[in-house]
């Protein structure tokens, strides 16, 4: 049975991506999750409500998704507890990163976010059984500087949402390494309706032990429009072409692009809101050293193309 559905899988799974092509795809998705925070700041409703219906939205389009490409929904029960297990890891980083957008703001939650890249370059190792990388936590502590600059984080924030939001960062590099495994072994919309089904039940199983609980009916049309827009268009396509991209590309390449989530930000604002959003010479300053980081790992990685491919663990 387990050898039935691997090759059914395989048959829908299609060509990798060339290295430059999973490039143009990773910053399409990232450009798209630029926009999460910005939505996250516009909904009303409090951060775990929010979390609830972006992943009970986005599984039931995985599950049509799946019913229309006959994808079969049977998982080998090893992989199955994998799949479980790194979709909670993905609702804890969602309700702290919008809890921490609610507690100290975007700015906050966005920078806190940008510590990914450090904790992804210590737990990837783990994940794929390589050494620690001395350059690569480096990197990801200039990255954290970029952003600090990009955004002009003051001290002063909130402890407990810097707090929250390295949590949120930290979960981010867990789910994020442990998908780098995850999306070789099958396609990528059954590893999203698995993982974010998962999300979907942790997240539910929280308002049992504390509420409030917002119903459907009682969502205004303000955030029940954008509820399904971040849940489609900002979560289940996006993450369905990460999936595709950590075939070709490493877990640590994928989150130190997703810093560049914070300029995308702030260049969508500028253009939509040309006289409220003006970009000055802190976002200039910060965008180049993002940037740039961006760009010297991916020639480092075409450079040494041996050292940059992670061999999953066996067995």
């Amino acid at each position: 049975m387990t050898t039935r559905v691997a090759s059914i899988d395989a048959a829908h799974e299609g060509s990798r991506l060339t290295p430059l092509a999973a490039h143009v795809r990773l910053q399409a998705t990232v450009l798209l999750w630029g926009m999460t925070a910005l939505l996250g700041k516009s909904i009303q409703v409090g951060a775990r409500v929010l979390v609830f219906y972006r992943v009970l939205i986005v599984a039931c389009v995985m599950l049509v998704l799946l019913r229309k490409k006959r994808i079969p929904l049977a998982v080998p029960k090893r992989t199955l507890f994998e799949l479980v297990a790194t979709g909670a890891l993905v609702a804890i980083h969602w309700m702290a990163f919008y809890g921490t957008i609610k507690l100290g703001g975007i700015a906050v939650a966005v920078t806190s976010l940008s510590t990914t890249t450090f904790f992804t370059a210590l737990l990837e190792p783990l994940v794929f059984r390589r050494r620690v990388r001395p350059r690569e936590l480096v990197m990801g502590v200039l990255v954290v500087f970029g952003v600090a600059v990009l955004l002009g984080v003051e001290l002063g924030s909130p402890r407990s949402a810097i707090a929250l939001g390295l949590v949120s960062a930290f979960f981010s590099a867990a789910f994020g390494t442990w998908n780098g495994r995850l999306s070789k072994m099958m396609p990528a919309e059954k590893v999203t309706f698995v993982e974010l089904s998962a999300a979907l039940v942790v997240t539910g199983a929280t308002f049992l032990v504390k509420g409030p609980f917002v119903s459907p009916w009682a969502l205004t049309a303000h955030d029940a429009t954008r509820l399904v827009f971040l849940a489609i268009f900002c979560t289940a396509l996006p993450w369905l072409w990460s999936l595709r991209v950590l075939r070709t590309l490493s877990p640590y390449t994928v989150a130190l692009s997703i810093a560049l989530e914070p300029v995308y930000s702030l260049a969508l604002a500028a253009l939509v809101f040309p006289s409220e959003e003006r970009l000055g010479p802190r976002f200039y300053a910060g965008a180049s050293i993002v940037g740039a980081l961006v760009v010297l790992d991916a020639w480092d990685k075409r450079r040494r193309p041996q050292a940059s491919q992670a061999t999953p663990p066996s067995g």
